[in-house]
């Protein structure tokens, strides 16, 4: 009985390790991560929901990099208390045959170290991950989490705010957020969902996994505007219940406005051809009244 039950676990303990040898490299593009930051401080408290998602390319030096941004803030906050802010937060590059993936700061060139999927046990945090207190964190364990169909390694780096690193993912804390080390009361950066493809991946296929992009609900349902299909492919639809529209315009996160168009006075207006990314879309009416909605074009 003995015999047989050490053979079972050796067939486990293969299975297992032969799931999580087969690396799963870092998207770089179709996918969201769902943060939710939280703060308590003297003057109230934060509770935001949030997106990070991929907003096109860019060349930085010799190398092709991927864009994210954080499209909008769902906030439910009290009092002033810190925020997460909308806009183009930085690029990715990975090298899949070292299994690292690199970033670049907007308002920086200088590329550094964000996840280094080879960590052991032991090994200090360095790069963009850094803690913040001077007291660097170390990888304390490393397991493996069921993820779709498969399993992947978990490295955990922080007990003191549960951080943990996912192949594939990335860090429970912020998609490219420092660690607070062994700080108390710094907000905190929950890992809510991943979804990649259109298919929710963490923490299990049945969460609902949406692309945060509406700011306001209230104001959205007295513009009475309707955008469609967003996300979209490349190609959507502008509408209004009783208005007419007089002129469109679309924006990237940094403000640079890359269409305008006026609608000759029409309730409806089709854009097409609009580049891979997050933008702002301006809808002015016939009264002169201006609308806005954060966009998201994906095409393929």
């Amino acid at each position: 009985m003995k015999n047989i039950l050490s053979v079972i676990l050796v067939a486990i303990h293969t299975a297992l390790s032969a799931q999580t040898s087969v690396y799963h490299h870092f998207p770089d593009s179709n996918a969201v991560w769902n943060y939710n930051y939280s703060l308590y401080c003297i003057t109230g408290s934060a509770d935001e929901n949030f997106s990070v998602s991929f907003c096109g390319d860019t060349a930085i030096g010799s190398e092709m990099y991927h864009k994210l941004a954080v499209p909008a803030v769902e906030s439910y906050s009290v009092g002033v208390c810190g925020s997460v802010s909308i806009g183009y937060k930085g690029a990715i590059r990975q090298d899949t045959a070292q299994r690292k993936v690199f970033w670049v700061e907007p308002s920086s060139t200088t590329e550094q170290l964000l996840y280094d999927f080879n960590w052991r046990v032991g090994d200090t945090i360095s790069g963009v991950l850094e803690s913040y207190d001077g007291w660097p964190d170390i990888v304390q364990s490393i397991d493996s989490v069921l993820i779709d169909d498969g399993f992947r390694k978990r490295w955990t780096i922080n007990s003191n705010y549960n951080i943990s690193i996912i192949e594939g993912i990335g860090s429970t804390y912020g998609l490219f957020e420092p660690s607070p080390g062994s700080i108390v009361d710094f907000p905190d950066y929950s890992l809510s969902c991943f979804q990649q493809n259109g298919q929710t991946l963490f923490p299990d296929s049945t969460t609902a996994c949406e692309l945060i992009t509406n700011e306001s609900p209230v104001e959205k349902e007295q513009a009475r505007f309707h955008v469609f299909p967003n996300p979209s492919r490349g190609s959507l639809s502008v509408c209004c219940d009783s208005k007419r529209i007089r002129e469109v315009k679309i924006s990237d996160l940094t403000g640079k406005i890359i269409l305008d168009e006026q609608a000759g006075n029409q309730k409806t207006a089709t854009i097409f051809n609009i580049p891979a990314g997050v933008y702002l879309l301006t809808i002015i009416d016939i009264e002169g009244t201006t609308t806005y909605e954060v966009i998201v074009s994906c095409p393929e």
